[in-house]
Protein backbone atom coordinates (compact mmCIF):
# COMPACT_ATOMS: atom_id res chain seq x y z
CA UNK A 1 0.00 0.00 0.00
CA UNK A 2 2.79 2.43 0.89
CA UNK A 3 4.62 1.61 -2.34
CA UNK A 4 1.43 2.18 -4.32
CA UNK A 5 0.89 5.56 -2.67
CA UNK A 6 4.50 6.52 -3.29
CA UNK A 7 4.21 5.60 -6.97
CA UNK A 8 0.95 7.51 -7.27
CA UNK A 9 2.54 10.57 -5.69
CA UNK A 10 5.55 10.34 -8.01
CA UNK A 11 3.27 9.97 -11.03
CA UNK A 12 1.21 12.98 -9.94
CA UNK A 13 4.38 15.04 -9.58
CA UNK A 14 5.50 13.95 -13.05
CA UNK A 15 2.19 14.93 -14.59
CA UNK A 16 2.31 18.26 -12.74
CA UNK A 17 5.80 18.94 -14.07
CA UNK A 18 4.68 17.96 -17.59
CA UNK A 19 1.72 20.35 -17.34
CA UNK A 20 3.82 23.25 -16.08
CA UNK A 21 6.45 22.84 -18.78
CA UNK A 22 3.76 22.42 -21.45
CA UNK A 23 2.06 25.64 -20.40
CA UNK A 24 5.40 27.46 -20.29
CA UNK A 25 6.37 26.22 -23.77
CA UNK A 26 2.99 27.07 -25.32
CA UNK A 27 2.81 30.49 -23.71
CA UNK A 28 6.34 31.23 -24.82
CA UNK A 29 5.68 30.05 -28.37
CA UNK A 30 2.34 31.85 -28.77
CA UNK A 31 3.42 35.14 -27.21
CA UNK A 32 6.59 35.52 -29.28
CA UNK A 33 6.06 37.97 -32.15
CA UNK A 34 5.85 36.15 -35.46
CA UNK A 35 8.41 38.31 -37.22
CA UNK A 36 10.80 39.30 -34.44
CA UNK A 37 11.10 38.07 -30.82
CA UNK A 38 12.21 40.61 -28.28
CA UNK A 39 15.09 39.10 -26.24
CA UNK A 40 18.65 40.44 -26.16
CA UNK A 41 22.09 39.48 -24.90
CA UNK A 42 21.22 40.93 -21.51
CA UNK A 43 18.70 38.10 -21.13
CA UNK A 44 21.31 35.34 -21.48
CA UNK A 45 21.61 34.75 -17.74
CA UNK A 46 17.94 34.09 -17.04
CA UNK A 47 17.46 32.09 -20.25
CA UNK A 48 20.36 29.83 -19.21
CA UNK A 49 19.01 29.56 -15.65
CA UNK A 50 15.50 28.76 -16.89
CA UNK A 51 16.91 26.04 -19.15
CA UNK A 52 18.65 24.39 -16.20
CA UNK A 53 15.49 24.59 -14.10
CA UNK A 54 13.49 23.00 -16.92
CA UNK A 55 15.73 19.96 -17.41
CA UNK A 56 16.89 19.17 -13.88
CA UNK A 57 13.63 17.50 -12.74
CA UNK A 58 13.66 15.34 -15.87
CA UNK A 59 17.29 14.29 -15.45
CA UNK A 60 16.99 13.70 -11.70
CA UNK A 61 13.73 11.77 -12.01
CA UNK A 62 14.74 9.55 -14.92
CA UNK A 63 18.50 9.35 -14.46
CA UNK A 64 21.15 10.88 -16.69
CA UNK A 65 21.75 7.80 -18.83
CA UNK A 66 18.26 7.36 -20.19
CA UNK A 67 17.61 8.20 -23.84
CA UNK A 68 15.57 11.33 -23.08
CA UNK A 69 17.84 12.65 -20.32
CA UNK A 70 21.08 12.09 -22.24
CA UNK A 71 19.57 13.79 -25.28
CA UNK A 72 18.39 16.79 -23.31
CA UNK A 73 21.80 17.11 -21.63
CA UNK A 74 23.55 17.08 -25.03
CA UNK A 75 20.92 19.49 -26.38
CA UNK A 76 21.54 21.86 -23.47
CA UNK A 77 25.31 21.85 -24.05
CA UNK A 78 24.99 22.56 -27.76
CA UNK A 79 22.32 25.26 -27.47
CA UNK A 80 22.86 26.87 -24.05
CA UNK A 81 26.53 26.27 -23.30
CA UNK A 82 27.77 29.49 -24.87
CA UNK A 83 25.08 31.81 -23.54
CA UNK A 84 25.46 30.25 -20.07
CA UNK A 85 29.17 31.07 -19.75
CA UNK A 86 28.53 34.51 -21.26
CA UNK A 87 25.44 35.26 -19.19
CA UNK A 88 27.15 34.43 -15.89
CA UNK A 89 30.40 36.15 -16.81
CA UNK A 90 32.53 32.99 -16.83
CA UNK A 91 33.73 33.86 -20.34
CA UNK A 92 33.95 37.44 -21.58
CA UNK A 93 32.81 38.34 -25.11
CA UNK A 94 36.30 39.64 -25.88
CA UNK A 95 37.66 36.10 -25.36
CA UNK A 96 35.59 34.76 -28.24
CA UNK A 97 36.80 34.58 -31.80
CA UNK A 98 35.76 37.43 -34.15
CA UNK A 99 33.53 34.94 -35.97
CA UNK A 100 31.62 34.10 -32.79
CA UNK A 101 31.45 37.71 -31.65
CA UNK A 102 29.84 38.69 -34.94
CA UNK A 103 26.71 36.66 -34.30
CA UNK A 104 26.52 36.19 -30.53
CA UNK A 105 26.81 39.93 -29.88
CA UNK A 106 24.29 40.71 -32.61
CA UNK A 107 20.63 41.63 -32.16
CA UNK A 108 19.23 38.14 -32.78
CA UNK A 109 21.28 35.93 -30.42
CA UNK A 110 18.95 36.54 -27.48
CA UNK A 111 15.96 35.68 -29.66
CA UNK A 112 17.67 32.43 -30.65
CA UNK A 113 18.25 31.58 -26.99
CA UNK A 114 14.59 32.23 -26.22
CA UNK A 115 13.45 29.93 -29.02
CA UNK A 116 15.83 27.22 -27.82
CA UNK A 117 14.32 27.61 -24.34
CA UNK A 118 10.83 27.10 -25.78
CA UNK A 119 12.03 23.94 -27.52
CA UNK A 120 13.79 22.61 -24.43
CA UNK A 121 10.74 23.21 -22.24
CA UNK A 122 8.48 21.50 -24.77
CA UNK A 123 10.86 18.54 -24.92
CA UNK A 124 10.79 18.23 -21.13
CA UNK A 125 6.99 18.36 -21.17
CA UNK A 126 6.62 15.64 -23.81
CA UNK A 127 9.14 13.37 -22.08
CA UNK A 128 7.54 13.86 -18.66
CA UNK A 129 4.08 13.13 -20.01
CA UNK A 130 5.20 9.74 -21.31
CA UNK A 131 7.17 9.07 -18.12
CA UNK A 132 3.99 9.56 -16.14
CA UNK A 133 2.00 6.96 -18.07
CA UNK A 134 4.80 4.47 -18.88
CA UNK A 135 6.12 1.54 -16.92
CA UNK A 136 8.28 2.19 -13.89
CA UNK A 137 12.03 1.84 -13.72
CA UNK A 138 11.63 -1.22 -11.49
CA UNK A 139 9.61 -2.95 -14.20
CA UNK A 140 12.32 -2.19 -16.77
CA UNK A 141 15.25 -3.25 -14.61
CA UNK A 142 17.08 -6.32 -15.96
CA UNK A 143 17.42 -9.35 -13.73
CA UNK A 144 21.05 -9.98 -14.68
CA UNK A 145 23.04 -7.00 -16.10
CA UNK A 146 25.80 -9.33 -17.34
CA UNK A 147 23.38 -11.35 -19.46
CA UNK A 148 23.49 -10.43 -23.19
CA UNK A 149 20.33 -8.67 -24.34
CA UNK A 150 20.38 -9.91 -27.94
CA UNK A 151 22.29 -12.43 -30.06
CA UNK A 152 23.87 -9.80 -32.33
CA UNK A 153 26.85 -8.82 -30.19
CA UNK A 154 29.32 -10.64 -32.45
CA UNK A 155 27.89 -8.96 -35.55
CA UNK A 156 28.05 -5.58 -33.80
CA UNK A 157 31.69 -6.03 -32.85
CA UNK A 158 32.53 -7.15 -36.38
CA UNK A 159 30.73 -4.08 -37.74
CA UNK A 160 32.75 -1.78 -35.48
CA UNK A 161 36.02 -3.34 -36.68
CA UNK A 162 34.91 -3.26 -40.33
CA UNK A 163 33.82 0.40 -40.28
CA UNK A 164 37.05 1.50 -38.57
CA UNK A 165 39.08 -0.41 -41.15
CA UNK A 166 37.03 1.14 -43.96
CA UNK A 167 37.55 4.65 -42.55
CA UNK A 168 41.29 4.08 -42.30
CA UNK A 169 41.29 2.85 -45.89
CA UNK A 170 39.45 5.96 -47.08
CA UNK A 171 41.94 8.24 -45.32
CA UNK A 172 44.88 6.34 -46.81
CA UNK A 173 43.41 6.42 -50.32
CA UNK A 174 42.43 10.09 -50.08
CA UNK A 175 45.59 11.57 -48.57
CA UNK A 176 48.05 8.84 -47.62
CA UNK A 177 49.44 8.16 -44.13
CA UNK A 178 49.81 11.90 -43.53
CA UNK A 179 46.02 12.22 -43.64
CA UNK A 180 45.78 10.90 -40.09
CA UNK A 181 47.74 13.92 -38.86
CA UNK A 182 46.25 16.64 -41.07
CA UNK A 183 44.01 19.53 -40.10
CA UNK A 184 40.22 19.32 -40.14
CA UNK A 185 39.91 21.36 -43.35
CA UNK A 186 42.51 19.23 -45.12
CA UNK A 187 40.68 16.09 -44.02
CA UNK A 188 37.34 17.40 -45.34
CA UNK A 189 38.89 18.39 -48.66
CA UNK A 190 40.60 15.02 -49.07
CA UNK A 191 37.51 13.00 -48.12
CA UNK A 192 35.07 15.10 -50.17
CA UNK A 193 34.72 12.37 -52.82
CA UNK A 194 33.80 9.78 -50.17
CA UNK A 195 30.94 11.71 -48.53
CA UNK A 196 28.28 9.07 -49.21
CA UNK A 197 30.47 6.20 -48.01
CA UNK A 198 31.45 8.09 -44.85
CA UNK A 199 27.80 8.80 -44.07
CA UNK A 200 27.17 5.05 -44.08
CA UNK A 201 30.33 4.47 -42.03
CA UNK A 202 29.14 6.74 -39.20
CA UNK A 203 25.70 5.12 -39.11
CA UNK A 204 27.21 1.63 -39.08
CA UNK A 205 29.74 2.59 -36.40
CA UNK A 206 27.07 3.92 -34.02
CA UNK A 207 24.78 0.93 -34.60
CA UNK A 208 27.61 -1.58 -34.27
CA UNK A 209 28.97 0.01 -31.11
CA UNK A 210 25.58 -0.18 -29.38
CA UNK A 211 25.09 -3.81 -30.41
CA UNK A 212 28.63 -4.68 -29.31
CA UNK A 213 28.47 -3.24 -25.79
CA UNK A 214 25.07 -4.84 -25.13
CA UNK A 215 25.96 -8.25 -26.55
CA UNK A 216 27.83 -11.16 -25.06
CA UNK A 217 31.27 -10.53 -23.61
CA UNK A 218 34.26 -12.09 -25.30
CA UNK A 219 37.53 -11.47 -27.10
CA UNK A 220 35.81 -9.98 -30.16
CA UNK A 221 33.98 -7.36 -28.10
CA UNK A 222 37.20 -6.54 -26.24
CA UNK A 223 39.02 -6.07 -29.54
CA UNK A 224 36.20 -3.92 -30.90
CA UNK A 225 36.31 -1.64 -27.85
CA UNK A 226 40.11 -1.38 -28.09
CA UNK A 227 39.85 -0.58 -31.80
CA UNK A 228 37.26 2.10 -31.10
CA UNK A 229 39.55 3.66 -28.49
CA UNK A 230 42.45 3.74 -30.97
CA UNK A 231 40.11 5.13 -33.63
CA UNK A 232 39.04 7.91 -31.24
CA UNK A 233 42.67 8.84 -30.65
CA UNK A 234 43.12 9.25 -34.41
CA UNK A 235 39.78 10.89 -35.19
CA UNK A 236 39.56 13.43 -32.37
CA UNK A 237 42.69 15.41 -33.38
CA UNK A 238 41.23 15.55 -36.89
CA UNK A 239 38.17 17.31 -35.46
CA UNK A 240 35.67 14.42 -35.63
CA UNK A 241 34.36 14.98 -32.13
CA UNK A 242 30.68 14.60 -33.04
CA UNK A 243 31.20 11.25 -34.72
CA UNK A 244 32.91 9.97 -31.58
CA UNK A 245 30.71 11.63 -28.97
CA UNK A 246 27.29 10.68 -30.35
CA UNK A 247 28.23 7.03 -30.85
CA UNK A 248 29.77 6.90 -27.36
CA UNK A 249 26.73 8.45 -25.69
CA UNK A 250 24.44 6.04 -27.52
CA UNK A 251 26.53 3.10 -26.34
CA UNK A 252 26.52 4.33 -22.71
CA UNK A 253 22.73 4.82 -22.83
CA UNK A 254 22.27 1.30 -24.22
CA UNK A 255 24.55 -0.18 -21.57
CA UNK A 256 22.61 1.64 -18.86
CA UNK A 257 19.36 0.24 -20.29
CA UNK A 258 20.86 -3.21 -19.72
CA UNK A 259 21.65 -2.42 -16.09
CA UNK A 260 25.30 -1.37 -16.47
CA UNK A 261 24.83 2.21 -15.32
CA UNK A 262 27.89 4.38 -14.79
CA UNK A 263 28.46 5.25 -11.15
CA UNK A 264 28.37 8.94 -10.13
CA UNK A 265 32.18 8.95 -9.88
CA UNK A 266 32.60 7.47 -13.36
CA UNK A 267 29.97 9.84 -14.74
CA UNK A 268 31.84 12.84 -13.32
CA UNK A 269 35.10 11.53 -14.76
CA UNK A 270 33.43 10.98 -18.15
CA UNK A 271 31.99 14.50 -18.20
CA UNK A 272 35.27 16.06 -17.02
CA UNK A 273 37.15 14.23 -19.78
CA UNK A 274 34.70 15.55 -22.36
CA UNK A 275 35.06 19.10 -21.05
CA UNK A 276 38.83 18.87 -21.50
CA UNK A 277 38.87 16.98 -24.79
CA UNK A 278 36.44 19.26 -26.64
CA UNK A 279 38.46 22.51 -26.37
CA UNK A 280 41.65 20.54 -27.04
CA UNK A 281 40.12 19.20 -30.25
CA UNK A 282 39.17 22.76 -31.23
CA UNK A 283 42.79 23.86 -30.92
CA UNK A 284 44.41 20.82 -32.52
CA UNK A 285 42.10 20.45 -35.51
CA UNK A 286 43.20 23.81 -36.96
CA UNK A 287 46.67 22.46 -37.74
CA UNK A 288 46.40 18.74 -37.01
CA UNK A 289 48.78 16.66 -34.92
CA UNK A 290 51.61 17.66 -37.25
CA UNK A 291 51.49 21.21 -35.85
CA UNK A 292 51.20 20.20 -32.22
CA UNK A 293 54.89 20.77 -31.45
CA UNK A 294 54.54 24.48 -32.28
CA UNK A 295 51.23 24.91 -30.47
CA UNK A 296 50.67 26.28 -26.97
CA UNK A 297 47.53 24.73 -25.49
CA UNK A 298 45.74 26.91 -22.95
CA UNK A 299 42.76 24.79 -21.97
CA UNK A 300 39.95 25.77 -19.64
CA UNK A 301 37.11 23.42 -18.73
CA UNK A 302 34.38 25.96 -19.45
CA UNK A 303 35.75 26.49 -22.97
CA UNK A 304 33.93 23.29 -23.89
CA UNK A 305 30.56 24.96 -23.26
CA UNK A 306 31.57 27.93 -25.39
CA UNK A 307 32.72 25.59 -28.15
CA UNK A 308 29.65 23.32 -28.17
CA UNK A 309 27.22 26.21 -27.67
CA UNK A 310 27.87 27.31 -31.24
CA UNK A 311 24.86 25.24 -32.36
CA UNK A 312 22.82 28.27 -31.38
CA UNK A 313 24.37 30.03 -34.38
CA UNK A 314 22.05 28.44 -37.00
CA UNK A 315 19.07 29.29 -34.77
CA UNK A 316 20.24 32.90 -34.77
CA UNK A 317 20.50 32.80 -38.56
CA UNK A 318 16.98 31.50 -39.20
CA UNK A 319 15.57 34.11 -36.79
CA UNK A 320 17.49 36.79 -38.67
CA UNK A 321 16.30 35.54 -42.05
CA UNK A 322 12.72 35.42 -40.84
CA UNK A 323 12.97 39.00 -39.61
CA UNK A 324 14.39 39.99 -42.99
CA UNK A 325 11.34 38.59 -44.76
CA UNK A 326 12.04 34.93 -45.53
CA UNK A 327 8.79 32.91 -45.66
CA UNK A 328 8.17 29.79 -43.61
CA UNK A 329 8.95 26.49 -45.34
CA UNK A 330 5.76 24.88 -44.00
CA UNK A 331 7.28 21.42 -43.71
CA UNK A 332 9.28 21.45 -46.96
CA UNK A 333 12.59 20.57 -45.30
CA UNK A 334 11.00 17.58 -43.54
CA UNK A 335 9.43 16.38 -46.79
CA UNK A 336 12.53 16.89 -48.95
CA UNK A 337 14.45 13.73 -47.86
CA UNK A 338 11.35 11.58 -48.37
CA UNK A 339 10.72 13.04 -51.82
CA UNK A 340 14.36 12.63 -52.80
CA UNK A 341 14.36 9.02 -51.60
CA UNK A 342 11.23 8.35 -53.66
CA UNK A 343 13.08 9.32 -56.85
CA UNK A 344 15.35 6.30 -56.33
CA UNK A 345 12.48 3.82 -56.50
CA UNK A 346 9.75 5.55 -58.53
CA UNK A 347 10.51 5.89 -62.25
CA UNK A 348 9.61 9.21 -63.83
CA UNK A 349 9.93 11.20 -60.59
CA UNK A 350 12.69 13.80 -60.78
CA UNK A 351 14.07 16.41 -58.42
CA UNK A 352 16.91 18.91 -58.39
CA UNK A 353 20.47 18.00 -57.46
CA UNK A 354 21.10 17.84 -53.72
CA UNK A 355 23.60 20.71 -53.78
CA UNK A 356 20.97 22.93 -55.43
CA UNK A 357 18.00 21.94 -53.25
CA UNK A 358 17.53 24.81 -50.79
CA UNK A 359 14.91 22.83 -48.89
CA UNK A 360 17.83 20.90 -47.40
CA UNK A 361 18.83 23.04 -44.47
CA UNK A 362 22.54 22.24 -44.42
CA UNK A 363 22.70 23.16 -48.12
CA UNK A 364 20.88 26.42 -47.42
CA UNK A 365 23.03 27.44 -44.46
CA UNK A 366 26.25 26.44 -46.22
CA UNK A 367 25.26 28.50 -49.25
CA UNK A 368 24.42 31.59 -47.18
CA UNK A 369 26.83 31.38 -44.24
CA UNK A 370 29.13 28.38 -44.38
CA UNK A 371 29.40 24.92 -42.75
CA UNK A 372 28.10 25.85 -39.28
CA UNK A 373 25.92 22.77 -38.78
CA UNK A 374 22.24 23.05 -37.96
CA UNK A 375 19.72 22.47 -35.18
CA UNK A 376 16.30 20.88 -34.65
CA UNK A 377 15.15 24.19 -33.15
CA UNK A 378 16.31 26.08 -36.23
CA UNK A 379 14.62 23.59 -38.57
CA UNK A 380 11.31 23.67 -36.71
CA UNK A 381 11.32 27.49 -36.64
CA UNK A 382 12.26 27.70 -40.32
CA UNK A 383 9.25 25.52 -41.17
CA UNK A 384 6.49 26.48 -38.74
CA UNK A 385 7.64 29.42 -36.62
CA UNK A 386 7.75 29.47 -32.83
CA UNK A 387 4.66 27.20 -32.35
CA UNK A 388 6.36 24.63 -34.55
CA UNK A 389 9.38 24.61 -32.22
CA UNK A 390 7.13 23.68 -29.29
CA UNK A 391 5.27 20.99 -31.25
CA UNK A 392 8.28 19.33 -32.91
CA UNK A 393 10.45 19.29 -29.75
CA UNK A 394 7.50 18.13 -27.64
CA UNK A 395 6.91 15.18 -29.97
CA UNK A 396 10.63 14.41 -29.94
CA UNK A 397 10.68 14.35 -26.14
CA UNK A 398 7.68 12.03 -26.08
CA UNK A 399 9.33 9.71 -28.64
CA UNK A 400 12.57 9.35 -26.70
CA UNK A 401 10.73 8.87 -23.40
CA UNK A 402 8.67 6.15 -25.06
CA UNK A 403 11.95 4.50 -26.10
CA UNK A 404 12.98 4.56 -22.43
CA UNK A 405 9.66 3.02 -21.37
CA UNK A 406 9.80 -0.06 -23.61
CA UNK A 407 9.57 -2.96 -21.18
CA UNK A 408 11.36 -5.42 -23.50
CA UNK A 409 15.00 -4.35 -23.17
CA UNK A 410 15.95 -6.24 -26.34
CA UNK A 411 13.61 -4.05 -28.38
CA UNK A 412 14.78 -0.99 -26.45
CA UNK A 413 18.44 -1.65 -27.27
CA UNK A 414 17.68 -2.29 -30.93
CA UNK A 415 15.73 0.98 -30.96
CA UNK A 416 18.71 2.81 -29.49
CA UNK A 417 21.03 1.25 -32.09
CA UNK A 418 18.86 2.09 -35.09
CA UNK A 419 16.90 5.23 -34.15
CA UNK A 420 18.46 6.96 -31.16
CA UNK A 421 21.99 7.56 -32.45
CA UNK A 422 20.80 9.33 -35.66
CA UNK A 423 18.34 11.42 -33.63
CA UNK A 424 21.09 12.33 -31.17
CA UNK A 425 23.38 13.42 -34.03
CA UNK A 426 20.53 15.64 -35.27
CA UNK A 427 21.20 17.94 -32.28
CA UNK A 428 23.76 19.76 -34.43
CA UNK A 429 22.72 18.73 -37.95
CA UNK A 430 19.77 19.09 -40.27
CA UNK A 431 16.93 16.58 -40.50
CA UNK A 432 17.73 15.49 -44.07
CA UNK A 433 19.97 12.57 -43.10
CA UNK A 434 17.88 11.23 -40.20
CA UNK A 435 15.32 9.16 -42.19
CA UNK A 436 17.99 7.47 -44.31
CA UNK A 437 20.20 6.74 -41.30
CA UNK A 438 17.29 5.20 -39.41
CA UNK A 439 16.31 3.09 -42.44
CA UNK A 440 19.89 1.88 -42.85
CA UNK A 441 20.06 0.91 -39.18
CA UNK A 442 16.73 -0.91 -39.32
CA UNK A 443 17.78 -2.69 -42.54
CA UNK A 444 21.02 -3.85 -40.92
CA UNK A 445 19.26 -5.25 -37.84
CA UNK A 446 16.59 -6.88 -40.01
CA UNK A 447 19.33 -8.40 -42.15
CA UNK A 448 20.95 -9.85 -39.02
CA UNK A 449 17.63 -11.45 -38.04
CA UNK A 450 17.19 -12.95 -41.52
CA UNK A 451 20.77 -14.27 -41.64
CA UNK A 452 20.43 -15.79 -38.18
CA UNK A 453 17.12 -17.43 -39.07
CA UNK A 454 18.43 -18.85 -42.34
CA UNK A 455 21.65 -20.16 -40.78
CA UNK A 456 19.69 -21.80 -37.97
CA UNK A 457 17.41 -23.45 -40.52
CA UNK A 458 20.37 -24.74 -42.52
CA UNK A 459 22.03 -26.16 -39.41
CA UNK A 460 18.86 -27.93 -38.38
CA UNK A 461 18.44 -29.50 -41.81
CA UNK A 462 22.05 -30.65 -41.94
CA UNK A 463 21.58 -32.63 -38.74
CA UNK A 464 18.23 -34.08 -39.72
CA UNK A 465 18.17 -37.80 -40.56
CA UNK A 466 16.77 -38.89 -43.91
CA UNK A 467 13.65 -40.99 -43.59
CA UNK A 468 13.92 -44.67 -44.15
CA UNK A 469 11.65 -47.62 -44.15
CA UNK A 470 12.58 -50.42 -41.80
CA UNK A 471 12.25 -53.76 -43.44
CA UNK A 472 11.29 -56.65 -41.30
CA UNK A 473 12.55 -60.11 -42.12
Amino acid sequence: MRLHKRLSRARAMTFGYASLTAVAALVGALTLPAERPSASMADFWWIALAALVAILPLVIGSGLWTAASAYVAVFWCFHFGLITVLGFGIVQPSELSPWDQMWVLGPFAGDAGLLALVGLTAFASGASLINGVGVSAAQRAPRDPSEPVHPHGTAGSALVLATIALWCGIVLIASGPGGFFASYEDYLDAAANFGGVLAVVWVALGCGLVLSVTGAAGWLRTNAMAAFGCFAMLALPLGLRGEIMFSSVGAVVAAARCGRVLSPAKTCAFVAALLLVIPAVREVRNTGVQGLSEMVLDLHMFDAFAEMGGSLHPVEKVVRWRAEGDPLEMGASYWAPIERAATWVLPGLHTSAAEDDMRIMNVLVTDRVGPIGFSPVAEAYRNFGAPGVAIVLGLLGATLAWLDRISDRRLAVLGIATLYVPILANVRNSFVSVPLQCVLGLAFVLGLHVIRHVSATVRCRSYACSPYVRREI
